[in-house]
């Protein structure tokens, strides 16, 4: 009788127990529903994004909108916010309907140099070295101002130096588009190898240096370096304005 009466209340304090699992696992997979219904406001493109485009242009433009989607569905590293991907572009195109993530964007540096170049300028490379390059420590990013020393002949009394363009920005330095990058151990050996006797004019490091132009600008540097010497001089992070010049011969360098 005893035995009976004990596995009655076994059965149904388990059953209790089991009712109350039930309705907790119900309740909690109830709330997880009702979260991932939950919309989410997130970048969804309204047509075709090509390859390039900062979220600011489109947003602008018209190529996507915010628009709220089921928690559910919401893809991984969803952009909600043009602040997520401020100062980035379009690494890899996007189709109509598909959400923006911020693993498409990439800094433009990252993309090509074409992404790196402002509105209405061109890119254009010359040679240099280390001397020409401010001791070979320009960095992308930085500006500088051109000097050209141009040789017209004797019946022009000499070569001349003038300020050729006042403010220019640099895009690269040899392949470097990207100020935080640091050379390879190749490059930092290439750099530090000394041959012969320790003569100065061949251990410079001889670079490209790349610069934003007005591509009316472009005729001018192309023309002074094809026919004189170029020099670049590095302008403190503060400047705006750089005052002209006259230039300078010979007969009027102590003036």
């Amino acid at each position: 009788m005893k035995s009976r009466l004990l596995i009655l209340v076994a059965a149904i304090i388990l059953g209790i127990t089991a009712a109350v699992m039930t309705a907790r696992y119900l309740d909690d997979a109830s709330a997880r529903l009702n979260a991932e219904a939950q919309p989410v406001q997130v970048m969804v493109a309204t047509q075709d994004v090509p390859r390039g485009m900062t979220a600011e242009e489109m947003l602008g433009e018209g190529y996507v909108e915010l628009q709220d989607v089921p928690r559910r569905y919401v893809a991984d590293g969803a952009v909600s916010s043009v602040s997520m991907i401020e100062g980035k572009v379009l690494a890899t195109s996007l189709s109509s309907g598909e959400q923006v993530t911020g693993a498409r964007f990439k800094y433009p540096s990252a993309v090509g140099l074409a992404y790196s170049i402002p509105d209405g300028f061109v890119a254009m490379s010359i040679a240099a070295d280390d001397v020409k390059c401010v001791g070979g420590m320009l960095k992308p990013g930085d500006f500088v101002l051109i000097a050209a020393t141009l040789d017209p002949g004797p019946a022009e009394e000499g070569a001349e130096t003038r300020v050729l363009l006042s403010k220019v920005k640099v895009l690269a330095v040899g392949e470097t588009m990207d100020v935080e990058s640091e050379p390879t151990s190749a490059q930092t050996a290439e750099s530090a190898t000394i041959t012969g006797n320790s003569n100065i004019e061949q251990n410079r490091t001889s670079l490209t240096v790349t610069l934003a132009l007005l591509p009316s600008d472009v005729e001018k540097l192309v023309f002074a370096e094809e026919q004189g010497v170029v020099r670049l001089a590095l302008l403190p992070a503060t400047a705006t304005d750089v005052p002209e010049t006259t230039g300078r011969a010979l007969r009027s360098l102590f003036e």
